[in-house]
């Protein structure tokens, strides 16, 4: 049987163990475990014990958004609403099974490059934004990537900072380019530190250099403004930049980021019609208290892995009907074509960009 943590102590246990008995009847891979969100932080301390791997195989059964953007955190495959449904439960078991596991992120593998001199460290241009947009995770899994094409050890560090030795900047940039970012939606610029010098302690000189602001080394080339349709008609609206002061558009609104955070920013948004603010949100209730503003977004590192079943899938849901409610337009990016039968299943005026939609 499926590990449930905490067991449930309400009248709900004895339904929860029945719909997931129903739920694995039905074909679906069993998960790693269950979560259950009893109104504490029991499952989260639970769940933080867990590796990588087996998180992004486990369930939680949620009790409220804040929950929800827990999980997406933590990197949890799949979720489900209290009290448990069928069909909840089926959504996000498949989920769980689907999502893949993390890359490897093993700083020890700067051991093997101890007869280096000098190494190069690669990293983002305007990291902070990108941090915020795609989140740690997905720019590890890139750096990651990137790193197998290179064929050296994947030496990752939380930064996130990919450290290797014995490559030149054009041979990084042009992997970059012509394998990783043909196999993905979005592209930012890389920043390539070279050389670091090396004196005793690897690790140490690399993150010197991180810290010290050596973040100025050669960037790769910089992302072109992204088209952003609206759904379900699909017609293209706008499009957003990092820098829309020196971008300009045929037609439609240009978005750029202002007042940015490690996990979220406000967006300008200027037009022929209008212009304004577009906010982020990460509950329902944050819709409810925007004022003020052209419409919302999520922020893009809560999105990865959309899909039904998904938290990010749960979440999303749960803004788009707030949105809708007070007939603000929901912004919602990097979207997959895994997310598209979710995301024209909201209901409102829904703004998408990234993989699923057209460059």
């Amino acid at each position: 049987m499926v590990e449930v943590f905490p067991p449930p102590a309400d009248g709900t246990g004895k339904g929860l163990y029945s719909v997931i008995a129903g739920a694995l009847a039905g074909g679906v891979p069993e998960p790693s475990w269950v979560a259950v969100d009893d109104g504490t932080d029991t499952w989260v301390l639970e769940a933080s014990r867990r590796s990588a791997d087996e998180r992004a195989r486990g369930v939680v059964a949620v009790s409220s958004e804040e929950a929800l953007v827990k999980a997406q955190r933590f990197g949890i495959g799949g979720a489900m609403w209290r009290p448990p449904a069928s069909l909840g439960a089926l959504d996000a078991f498949a989920s769980a099974a689907c999502t893949e596991a993390p890359a490897v992120r093993d700083a020890a593998a700067l051991e093997m490059l101890t007869g280096a001199s000098a190494v190069s460290v690669v990293t983002f241009t305007n990291r902070a934004f990108w941090r915020a947009q795609l989140g740690d995770r997905e720019l590890a899994d890139m750096l990651a990537e990137l790193a197998v094409f290179l064929e050296v050890p994947v030496a990752i560090l939380e930064w996130p900072a990919l450290v290797v030795a014995d490559r030149d900047r054009g041979a990084i940039v042009e992997a970059w380019e012509e394998r990783v970012v043909e196999s993905r939606g979005i592209r930012p610029a890389l920043s390539v530190l070279h050389p670091v010098r090396v004196a005793k302690e690897i690790l140490a000189d690399v993150c010197s250099a991180l810290t010290a602001g050596s973040a100025t080394g050669e960037s790769s080339n910089p992302l072109p403004a992204q088209p952003v349709h609206e759904l379900p008609h699909g017609r293209r609206v706008g499009w957003w930049g990092i820098d829309t002061s020196a971008t300009s558009v045929d037609e439609g609104w240009i978005a750029g980021p202002v007042d940015l955070t490690s996990t979220s920013c406000r967006w300008r948004l200027d037009g022929t019609e209008e212009s304004g603010i577009v906010e982020e949100v990460l509950s329902s209730d944050e819709v409810t208290g925007v004022e003020d503003v052209l419409a919302v977004r999520v922020p893009g590192w809560a999105t990865r892995r959309l899909r039904p079943g998904s938290p990010s899938g749960l979440l999303v849901a749960r803004i788009a009907e707030a949105a809708s409610r007070r007939g603000l337009p929901l912004w919602i990016p990097n979207v997959e074509p895994e997310g598209l039968r979710l995301v024209l299943g909201l209901p409102g005026t829904i703004w998408v960009d990234g993989p699923a939609v057209p460059s």
